[in-house]
């Protein structure tokens, strides 16, 4: 590319305001928009920024200069001895790092075109950097077409770094040389290393997210219930549990402010988190911290926070839970017989072990599915708001007329004085309760034990538990994992391309082993954090958490059946699931090792 215009050409649109006629129509509106700023022509130099404000600017755009790090370090070997130097901008055009030839870097400093300069069209007129950054997209001013004459010297090619997210311009890569000088394909190169920089921060950005998800999935301070999403730095939901945007959609007072957050998202998760606080006034809202910085915003809706009961979210039928195992089969047949038969139902079970959704999945599958289905956190049951519910027929009461499901979550940590309330009130649902009214009853302790120590008073155990099921601790129950694996990767295709995510028999052999301390829960959000953020949909050992990735079998082993199935699971996990390999280590024949496979109810590939 040459000049458009000579330098008699450039004076007389100065002195006498004519317009050259061969001038390209970029650099002519910005000649104008320069004009429009007196005394820019005379200036032999961008103005610069303090050292404090250059620091606090680098500080603020630190994923931007991390992103582009390895790029520049790359680009800059290559312009070393090439009369050409590499800047780094912010949006503002601030320069915040230069690389490349030495001797041209040194000449750059006379006109400021260091760190600390400031190269916006505002400040010093027509220039690559400042249009560019100006219009959003690639720009070449080659020597006399920069608008003050002391920057005629160089010759420039600058492209915007976009947000590869939202498109909002981040800042700028510029190449500079001497002008007069063969430019050749420099505009191409500064147009690739801006887009280098762009997958770099998308990459940067998935591995974060990545990190935030196995954050969230290791916090043990969520409850049953609640329903949860994370927003990145910047406002962009990373994930969020099944039943958020249901039971958010009545609680969003201002939804403008909800469509305008990734617009506003400036990357400060403290000022993110306060406008979510606004949004969202009955949400939980907690800053989450990487490396001693903060990195985003996780949102949670408490159970007691919600205006809709979740019937509708069962996600998972009867029918599916109980194709899992056979142990499982005949769990959901004796609990679906109980409520059929109106008799109230004690679903017992460790935390995460799946009580809420086998309730949830017993309502959606029978003809109460089209009723309320209502969830009573029984640990923050006060007996004012119950003696007026009883009263007045609200809250709870209300399926007395309507008909529904309760489902009484943790019934022992009911508070002593309301116990003696809930069962006059669960007595009250009984006589008065229209036929199609059910009771069920969730607990991670034995409400019977609890009854005997004092705990519980028996006149609330009896009204509320008639007969129940016990829900086995998922690593109780290994030979399951493989059919809910599948389940839960078929719930959650839709996060990406609606394709389910598949996984390695090494992976697999990991998830056989790992003892599951969070249950059910911890394997669906799992699996939904794995459907959210995978690429390829086929997940190994590499892609799965540290804990489940380095997992062993933890439980005491007591008979020899089980020691040897250990033994067996061990081995061709630490063999990254190459059964030739497994075989050998453990000294028996591959088929063998797939014969013991198979009497443990293990599923394997013959591939190695």
């Amino acid at each position: 590319m040459r000049e458009s215009i000579q330098k008699e050409d450039w004076e007389r649109f100065h002195a006498l305001g004519r317009v050259p006629p061969s001038v390209r129509e970029v650099v002519l509106r910005s000649w104008v928009r320069s004009q429009e700023k007196s005394g820019l022509e005379t200036l032999q130099h961008a103005p610069t920024v303090p050292q404090g404000e250059l620091h606090a600017i680098r500080h603020h755009n630190a994923r931007l200069r991390s992103a582009a790090q390895s790029a520049i370090r790359r680009v800059g070997y290559m312009l070393d001895d090439s009369g050409a130097m590499l800047l780094l901008c912010d949006a503002n055009g601030v320069v915040m790092d230069a690389a490349g030839d030495a001797r041209t870097l040194r000449r750059g400093e006379e006109n400021h075109l260091h760190p600390g300069g400031h190269w916006d069209e505002g400040a010093i007129g027509t220039n690559a950097i400042g249009t560019a950054l100006h219009l959003g997209k690639p720009v070449t001013i080659l020597g006399v077409e920069h608008f003050c004459e002391a920057i005629q010297r160089w010759s420039c090619a600058a492209a915007p770094i976009k947000d590869p997210f939202n498109g909002r311009v981040l800042g700028a890569v510029d190449i500079s040389g001497p002008s007069g000088e063969a430019f050749g394909p420099i505009p191409a190169l500064s147009v690739t290393l801006a887009l280098q920089i762009e997958e770099a921060l998308r990459n940067a950005s998935l591995q974060e997210q990545q990190r935030l998800i196995e954050k969230l999935l290791a916090r043990r301070s969520l409850r049953a219930g609640d329903e949860v999403m994370v927003l990145d730095r910047h406002g962009r939901p990373v994930w969020t549990s099944g039943a958020f945007d249901a039971a958010s959609r009545n609680l969003i007072e201002r939804p403008e402010a909800w469509r305008g957050l990734t617009a506003e998202g400036d990357g400060d998760p403290h000022r993110l988190a306060e406008r979510m606080r606004g949004i969202l006034p009955e949400a939980e809202v907690d800053v989450l911290g990487e490396h001693g910085q903060a990195v985003s915003v996780i949102v949670t809706l408490p159970r007691r926070a919600r205006r809709t009961p979740p019937a509708a979210q069962a996600g998972i039928a009867l029918r599916q839970i109980a194709e899992t195992g056979p142990e499982l089969a005949g769990i959901c047949a004796q609990a679906a017989k109980l409520f059929d038969n109106g008799i109230p139902l004690l679903i017992e079970g460790a935390v995460g072990s799946g009580k809420e959704t086998l309730a949830l999945a017993l309502h959606a599958g029978r003809p109460q599915a089209t009723l309320p289905f209502e969830i009573v956190d029984c640990s923050l049951l006060d007996d004012e708001r119950l003696r007026s519910d009883l009263s007045g027929g609200t809250g709870f009461m209300r399926l007395a007329e309507t008909g529904g499901t309760l489902c009484l979550d943790e019934l022992a940590e009911t508070p002593p004085q309301v116990q003696p309330l809930l069962a006059q009130a669960l007595a009250h649902l009984s006589r008065e309760g229209a036929a199609q009214l059910r009771i069920v009853t969730l607990s991670s302790v034995s409400l019977a034990e609890r009854m005997a120590g004092g705990g519980l008073r028996g006149e609330l155990l009896f009204r509320a538990a008639g007969a129940g099921v016990r829900l086995p601790a998922l690593s109780e129950r290994r030979q399951d994992i493989a059919g809910l694996v599948r389940c839960f990767c078929e719930r959650y295709a839709g996060h990406r391309s609606g394709k389910p995510i598949r996984f390695t028999p090494a992976a697999m052999m990991r998830l056989q082993v790992y003892g599951w301390p969070g249950n059910l829960r911890e394997l669906r959000n799992l699996i939904e954090a794995l459907s959210a953020t995978s690429l390829s949909r086929l997940i190994d050992v590499s892609d799965l958490p540290p804990g489940i990735a380095t997992a062993a079998v933890q439980r005491r082993e007591e008979t020899l059946r089980d020691r040897e199935r250990t033994e067996i699971l061990n081995t061709v996990a630490e063999a990254d699931g190459n059964m030739a390999e497994a075989a050998r280590r453990l000294g028996i024949s591959r088929s063998t090792l797939y014969l013991k496979l198979d009497q443990y109810g293990v599923p394997r590939s013959r591939r190695n």
